[in-house]
């Protein structure tokens, strides 16, 4: 099943995600990839993007937290794809991931799955 967004939401990821690709202050091509493939998959179009560039990360922040659950888990794997797309690991990223999980509450949603195993 799809996730759907609107509008404003997709502004967020795109600004969390832009956030996410110049984390480590190097902007690897196989990033710049997945965010276009990421952009296509959810119909993300010329004015989304440009609000989403022009968006404050902690605005974004603050979108991501008044998501659903799913929409929620959904984002951070979107985050995660930026992060793995590279095929290394970067503290910062790592970091920056960690930061947004716990204000958005995600790393308790995931806790909450875990347990449910």
């Amino acid at each position: 099943m799809a996730i759907i967004f609107n509008d404003t939401q997709k502004a967020a990821i795109v600004s969390l995600l832009i956030e996410m690709i110049n984390a480590d202050q190097e902007v690897h091509p196989s990033e710049c990839a997945v965010f276009d493939a990421i952009c296509i998959q959810y119909g993300i179009n010329d004015e989304i993007y440009n609000l989403g560039r022009a968006l404050n990360s902690m605005v974004a922040i603050d979108i991501m937290k008044r998501m659903t659950d799913v929409q929620k888990i959904a984002t951070a794997q979107l985050l995660t794809r930026v992060i793995d797309a590279d095929a290394k690991d970067d503290d910062k990223e790592i970091q920056l991931l960690n930061v947004i999980c716990k204000i958005t509450g995600v790393d308790a949603l995931i806790a909450a799955q875990d347990s449910d195993k």
